[in-house]
C-alpha cells in the first residue's frame, strides 16, 4: 500500500518536470538543456521507416507524420516492448518509464516535415537499480 502510494507520487513528480518548462522547442534551446547537464540528451532526426533506429538506450520508429496538423505517430522500443505513441503534437513531451530508472524518459519532437521528425530523447543521469 505504501509502495503503491510512493509509486504514484513519483509518477506525479515526473509529470511535474514537464510543467516546469524544461523542454527544448528548437536546436538552440536544446543546446542550453545540454549545458545544464541535468539529464542525458540524445538528438534524433528520424525518417518514416519500417525498422527502428537506435536513439541512446532505446529505439524509435517513426510511423506517420501529419505536417498540416503538426502531429506524428511513433513506436518506442524499450525493455523488449513496443510502446505505440500516437497522435502526438510537436513540442508535446512524451514520457515513459524504463525498467531500472526512477524518473521517466522523455521524447520531444520539435520539427516535422514530410516523413521526418526531428527532436531529442532526455534520460535521467543516474539509472541505478530500483529500491526494494
Amino acid at each position: 500500500d505504501l509502495e503503491a502510494t510512493k509509486s504514484k507520487l513519483e509518477r506525479s513528480v515526473g509529470d511535474m518536470g514537464v510543467m516546469s518548462g524544461l523542454i527544448a522547442k528548437n536546436h538552440d534551446e536544446l543546446e542550453d538543456l545540454k549545458r545544464r547537464g541535468e539529464r542525458n540528451i540524445f538528438e534524433f532526426d528520424l525518417r518514416k521507416s519500417k525498422t527502428p533506429s537506435r536513439v541512446g538506450p532505446i529505439q524509435l520508429m517513426l510511423t506517420k507524420v501529419d505536417v498540416k496538423k503538426s502531429k506524428f505517430n511513433m513506436e518506442v522500443i524499450a525493455d523488449d516492448k513496443r510502446i505505440p505513441k500516437e497522435n502526438k503534437t510537436v513540442n508535446e513531451p512524451v514520457q515513459f518509464y524504463v525498467r531500472g530508472a526512477r524518473p521517466p524518459y522523455e521524447i520531444v519532437v520539435f520539427e516535422v516535415s514530410k516523413d521526418r521528425a526531428v527532436g531529442y530523447l532526455s534520460t535521467p543521469k543516474e539509472t541505478g537499480t530500483p529500491r526494494q
